[in-house]
């Protein structure tokens, strides 16, 4: 089980106030890559768990609200979970399934991981949760768990079912927030207004994230989860 650090660096440091347009678009390419590269590990570690199963049932899988956070941001950003939530099995944390200190130290590191992101960012990421990256992270993990069950260690179609899932979300989540930014404006709320198209850029630019499932598969290969 792996305890390596997180995919993509995360931004913990002090926040930036002022962007120009290639570094907003970057920050925002960035985080989404962070997001989708730690859920799809934590969908490998999800089937790793599995191959270790040893009941004769198969265990409902649950999406909660995050439960453990691994620090706060400095003033201007807000700590973001990567992840869209707390996968439980069978109403359990997966690091209480886990077997030995590195692989439960493994799933408290992905569960817990925050990016300090600007407001906006954060706004974002809930839209998209609401607009079904949420299911499609407990889909994924779902199918994880039952591909290994059946003895298919090749994760592939699962990590690209995820991804297109998420990109689905992305669109629908920026959808929303212009279709807000168009009602903001007719109310004459032009700051709510400006806000909500902010958001929907930042979404727009989540959609060229530019992760595969090919390049998931190469970082999260499944000998690497069942030991």
């Amino acid at each position: 089980m792996s305890n390596r650090s997180s995919p993509v660096p995360l931004p913990h440091g002090p926040p930036q106030a002022i962007w120009s347009k290639e570094e907003f678009a970057e920050r925002a390419v960035i985080h989404a890559r962070e997001r989708l590269l730690t859920a799809c590990e934590a969908i490998a570690m999800i089937g790793g768990l599995a191959a270790h199963w040893k009941n004769s049932w198969t265990p409902q899988l649950s999406l909660t609200g995050a439960v453990i956070q691994d620090g706060s941001a400095g003033a201007g950003d807000q700590a973001a979970h990567v992840l869209p939530g707390q996968i439980l099995i069978d109403g359990k944390a997966p690091w209480s399934l886990a077997s030995g200190d590195r692989a439960i130290a493994a799933f408290l590191a992905r569960f817990e991981v925050t990016a300090a992101v600007p407001a906006a960012f954060n706004r974002a990421d809930s839209q998209a949760e609401t607009a079904g990256l949420k299911s499609a992270f407990l889909s994924a993990c779902e199918r994880a768990w039952a591909c290994v069950a059946r003895g298919n260690r090749e994760l592939t179609p699962v990590f690209a079912t995820f991804l297109e899932d998420a990109s689905r979300a992305f669109e629908r989540a920026e959808m929303s927030k212009r279709e807000r930014s168009n009602a903001a404006t007719r109310l004459g709320d032009s700051s709510a207004s400006d806000e909500r198209l902010y958001e929907s850029l930042v979404l727009r630019f989540y959609r060229v994230h530019g992760v595969t499932a090919k390049e998931a598969s190469q970082r999260f290969n499944m000998a690497t989860y069942r030991s």
